[in-house]
């Protein structure tokens, strides 16, 4: 048996945390977490660039609804792989970026490929630590995972010393400990007379909507998100990695909640009450603006800090959002079923939407030059509920963003805020580590594309199939 050793420790912790798969481009400083994730039976999977294997990390992450893991020698490795953490951040995957580094008592005296990795992660993740000590692994993973999982989620960085991966453990050292014990396992629940008021707002309305954005992704149960839609009869749209919380084909769901996208989404500017869940007031929906100044917002996040933030609410909800979905679907069922006085604002709903899908289908006429969306209608016959869709950058992926239904979550997948060109190929290539048994298609521009065309050696080293066009 090998002897262990700081990285064995570091790679058990990981294993406690679920994960089985790691992405991955080997390096000096990382090479006994290698050994011993080899050690240990944990899968990693080697890019031909650091960006990509931490793009490849945010794509698991968000297409299983789970942390993933990414890890890199410290340096130049470190340096390529943090062009994709801007990215995860503002994402807000919970993505575990960990680097190795030179041996500590070396620290600040120029050495191996020196530089500081803490300094660099801290703005862009919710917590940066450096592990000082291999008997506080197992309290570093455990935190870093609690960080990144916790509230809205978001990445996290872990830099770990070639020493303290080297260094030799005992019996004593090894986790003694569940990961449950060290976070949360409930869930925390909206305050009783708010979920009244947001459920009193909701069913005396006469153009109420909800909408669905990036935490939602990760707390809320599908199921339960179309029994509140069934059960009061409230139009529900969805962006970002809630896509797909609710099937597109749903006849309450009226897609992607953008109005750039999905001139449906404009009849926001005549809602009357708007429930907001986890999605953030930002420039895309010119900080509450989008909505009328009459309108009456519901905001639940799981960040007191972003209820309220740019524009002032109704009703303000810090809680998880899976259990405002349930709550707010119990309080509204004592209306008695769905509601009536809202049939006139969906007819108009479904009436946009037609005329929506009517002009874009009139626009594939096969005539040349070809239009994007005579690829799109013609793939559309070849698609089922379990394929996987990437939009990366290009003109004639929006088209496909606009075009292509969203029908399960974690499987309709779009860059993000920063809109980051390439990340289509990582994201396609986690999907289908994900569900080997899922169609996984990306769609990419040509200059998107040239980002990281070279990751299909990737996709042919590790027998990844996917298709992009």
């Amino acid at each position: 048996m090998p002897k262990l050793t700081g990285a064995h420790l570091f790679i058990r912790c990981l294993k406690l945390e679920g994960i089985e798969k790691v992405f991955t481009i080997v390096g000096d400083t990382i090479l006994p977490l290698v050994d011993a994730a080899e050690d240990e039976g944990i899968q990693f999977i080697d890019a031909r660039h650091e960006g990509a294997a931490l793009h490849m990390a945010d794509g698991y992450a968000r297409i299983t609804g789970r942390p993933a893991v990414g890890i890199f020698t410290g340096g130049p490795g470190f340096s390529n792989a943090i062009s994709a953490l801007p990215a995860i951040y503002t994402s807000e995957s919970p993505v575990i970026f960990i680097a190795g580094l030179a041996e500590l008592p070396e620290k600040g005296m120029s050495s191996f490929q020196e530089i500081d990795q803490i300094g660099m992660t801290t703005p862009v993740t919710k917590g940066s630590w450096l592990i000082h000590d291999k008997t506080r692994i197992p309290e570093f993973v455990a935190t870093a995972f609690r960080t990144a999982t916790s509230g809205r989620p978001g990445p996290v960085h872990l830099s770990l010393p070639i020493d303290i991966q080297e260094a030799e453990i005992s019996e004593d050292d090894l986790p003694q400990y569940m990961p449950q014990e060290y976070r949360p396992t409930g869930r925390p629940q909206g305050d009783p007379a708010l979920i009244e008021q947001a459920a009193s707002l909701l069913m005396g309305a006469k153009k109420p909507v909800i909408i669905a954005g990036n935490p939602a992704r990760y707390s809320v149960d599908p199921d339960q998100l179309q029994e509140l839609a069934e059960s009061t009869g409230i139009p529900v749209f969805t962006v970002e990695q809630a896509r797909g919380l609710l099937d597109d084909e749903h006849p309450l769901c009226f897609g992607y909640a953008d109005g750039a996208l999905n001139p449906t989404a404009r009849r926001f500017r005549e809602a009357d009450v708007v429930l907001l869940l986890g999605k953030r007031l930002d420039h895309r929906y010119r900080y509450g603006r989008v909505f009328s100044d009459s309108a009456k917002i519901i905001q639940a996040d799981p960040s007191a800090a972003e209820i309220g933030r740019n524009r002032g609410v109704a009703v303000g909800i810090e809680a998880d959002l899976g259990a405002v979905v349930e709550q707010i679907t119990a309080a509204c069922k004592k209306w008695a079923g769905p509601k009536e006085n809202i049939t006139p604002w969906l007819e108009l709903l479904n009436k946009d939407a037609a005329a929506w899908d009517a002009e874009l289908r009139a626009k594939a006429d096969g005539q040349e030059p070809m239009h994007p969306l005579d690829v799109y209608t013609n793939l559309e016959q070849h698609l089922d509920k379990d394929t996987v869709l990437v939009m990366d950058g290009g003109d004639y992926v929006q088209w496909g963003r606009s075009f292509l239904k969203a029908r399960m979550p974690g499987r309709f997948q779009r860059l993000g805020p920063l809109s980051h060109l390439g990340a289509a190929v990582p994201y396609a290539m986690a999907a289908k580590l994900a569900y080997p048994d899922s169609k996984v298609l990306a769609f990419s521009g040509d200059g998107a594309f040239g980002f990281y065309s070279m990751e299909y050696d990737t996709c042919i080293r590790h027998n990844i199939n996917i298709t992009t066009v």
